[in-house]
């Protein structure tokens, strides 16, 4: 496929975001992100269809988020979606039907997944929820402009840059999976971050230290459940934060979950 057609996907569907350091809202300590580049948009129904056989989403619509997709079924097109543009998939997912997952690094290592590098990779992949609260709320641009705190994605007015309970139509017709891109981009260039469909991370769900200090760790290879991010067009303003945090098991799959790829760079 070459270097050519994924340029070409690249500047069509991805926006470079420079990595740097800040707390977490779920954590209590600095931690760092590297560059990577992120999809301008949740993963849409013709990004899937492009890649995949077929179309799982309940509310059709080519330019509309794919939804109705579990967690391992994101992996599966990360790797796929790599493979088109020669990239070395991260996810190995030879035993995914024993809900057993393995990372392919660079190096030619296959490490556990809580032992991962991501920085050592280059195929398309989730992002983790470090990475998610990062580049949805606006990175290092957004923490030079004084907006980093703003609690939805780009702004703090949600109708300006999300879908949610009073303006998706849910309540007038039970419909509320939007087109993505119509509303107000943050301030990376990215748009949906806050609401339409949940967004898969990586991660499975952390401890809690002492009823209060949470303990970061990406992921526990015995947890069923994974985190998501973002909100959903028939929630309210205030599960469409940035720094709300939600989870359900990595197997399910509703029409509210989508996902948006990232790729290190």
């Amino acid at each position: 496929m070459g270097n050519i057609e994924l340029k070409n996907f690249e500047d069509e569907y991805m926006v470079k975001v420079k990595g740097g350091r800040y707390i977490p809202s779920f954590a209590n300590e600095l931690k760092e992100v590297f560059g990577i580049e992120v999809c301008k948009y949740p993963t849409t129904q013709l990004m899937w269809l492009d890649v995949m056989e077929d179309n799982p989403s309940e509310v059709k619509g080519i330019n509309k988020p794919v939804e109705s997709i579990s967690w391992w079924k994101a992996l599966e097109y990360c790797n796929r979606l790599s493979k088109k543009y020669d990239l070395k998939p991260v996810y190995d997912l030879s035993k995914s039907d024993q809900e057993i997952l393995m990372i392919r690094e660079l190096n030619g290592k296959i490490v556990s997944p809580d032992k991962v590098n991501f920085k050592n990779t280059e195929g398309f992949r989730l992002p983790t929820e470090i990475e998610w609260e990062w580049f949805a709320r606006g990175g290092q641009r957004a923490i030079d402009e004084g907006t980093f705190n703003y609690i939805y994605s780009g702004s703090k007015n949600i109708d300006e840059v999300a879908w949610y309970l009073n303006n998706s139509d849910f309540k007038s017709h039970n419909i509320s999976i939007k087109d993505v891109g119509l509303k107000k981009t943050n301030q990376l260039g990215l748009f949906d971050c806050s609401g339409n469909v949940w967004e898969w991370c990586y991660d499975t769900i952390g401890d809690v230290e002492n009823g209060k200090l949470y303990t970061y760790k990406a992921f526990k290879p015995d947890s069923i459940y994974r985190r998501i991010k973002g909100g959903f067009g028939a929630y309210s303003p205030k599960n469409c934060a940035v720094f709300y945090r939600s989870e359900t098991i990595a197997t399910y799959s509703y029409k509210n979950f989508g996902f948006r790829i990232v790729r290190t760079i």
